[in-house]
């Protein structure tokens, strides 16, 4: 009886496997083709960005040159008073092409940093070699003259040298501000919350924000954030304060803009400034739990910001629909903004966008 059992058994495989291989093939080919339908209906989309910026500079630099809008008055970038009065200084590394992002920051929390003599806003740009984004470059800042062009080319490898240009034009230009906020044009910033918490708790020979401890570089051959010993050579990076945002105190900008002069460049802007040179002069790093230390880790929603300081890696339209949220107390997050809902959109987005 088991004999014949186990004969049923093995035929019954055997009718079944060609039925299953088949089943797999169909299964597999049918994925293929909808992953490659969706890109294609995906693709326009991805080309019109670029496209809405080209006509959108180009039409207001017409407008400027044709006497429509006025030109603004030449402004002095620097601070009045050496920035004695300017309670934050909000710096921004951002790309040339990163219109939408700027944008989106003027019209969400960096609106109310245009409040004199407390809050200021500016965004720190290296050269690009395409003239005509450099033209709309100079046309952007025609409006709203919030711009600092820094002689340093848009590379990711040369992060350190506009996070230490940052530090160059503060001292020569503001070099009695309160605080420095050095902050991604992709963080979401709550910024009445960091000004009410530095009201309450002053900040002296400090830098803020995620504290990152412990951390040891890549070594392997394979990594793409690849460290030779040449390069570093010890087992652990110090404590330093996560790149994205990082809040440092006045009194110590001019010291630790001078230790860029004495401390070896290094690849990772964070570590080196908020590590590396803030361990050359003595200066603190302070964990806030307000910072946020991860990618994406809240969902978009403006009510997941109601106690906390930053979000890292959010696209103009979150912010700004992230912005009206967080200023509506009755605002509820959406389904979507669910934390495993937004996951798997962030996992599409990334596939097809």
């Amino acid at each position: 009886m088991d004999f014949s059992c186990r004969n049923c058994c093995l035929e019954n495989q055997e009718r079944n496997s060609p039925n299953m291989k088949k089943k797999i093939k169909v299964a597999t080919t049918r994925a293929l083709i909808a992953f490659i339908l969706i890109y294609i209906i995906c693709l326009p989309f991805r080309r019109k960005i670029d496209d809405g910026f080209q006509s959108h500079y180009r039409l207001v630099q017409s407008y400027i040159d044709s006497g429509l809008i006025p030109r603004p008055r030449t402004i002095s970038p620097s601070c009045i008073n050496n920035g004695e009065n300017v309670f934050l200084l909000i710096m921004v590394p951002s790309t040339a092409s990163n219109f939408a992002q700027r944008n989106a920051i003027r019209k969400t929390w960096g609106h109310i940093s245009n409040i004199p003599p407390i809050v200021k806003l500016k965004f720190v740009l290296g050269k690009t070699h395409t003239s005509q984004l450099q033209d709309f470059v100079l046309t952007e800042n025609l409006l709203y003259n919030d711009i600092i062009i820094e002689d340093v080319p848009e590379k990711y490898e040369n992060l350190t040298q506009k996070s230490t240009a940052i530090l160059r034009w503060t001292v020569s230009n503001c070099p009695r501000v309160r605080y420095l906020l050095k902050i991604d044009d992709d963080v979401f910033l709550n910024l009445p919350r960091l000004l009410k918490y530095l009201s309450k708790h002053p900040q002296t020979n400090t830098v803020l924000g995620c504290l990152v401890s412990h951390s040891s570089p890549f070594r392997s051959i394979f990594s793409k954030w690849r460290v030779s010993w040449d390069q570093y050579n010890e087992e652990e990076y110090p404590e330093y304060i996560s790149g994205p945002a990082y809040l440092i105190s006045g009194d110590v900008l001019y010291k630790l803009y001078q230790s860029t002069k004495h401390v070896p460049k290094f690849m990772f802007e964070d570590v080196y400034i908020t590590g590396l040179c803030r361990r050359h002069i003595g200066a603190l790093a302070k964990s806030h739990a307000e910072f946020s230390c991860g990618y994406r880790d809240k969902g978009p929603c403006g009510s997941n910001f109601l106690y906390e300081i930053t979000g890292h890696h959010y696209s103009p339209k979150e912010v700004q629909r992230m912005w009206s949220e967080l200023q509506n107390r009755w605002s509820d997050c959406r389904l979507v903004d669910s934390y495993f809902v937004y996951r798997v959109i962030d996992i599409f987005k990334w596939i097809f966008l």
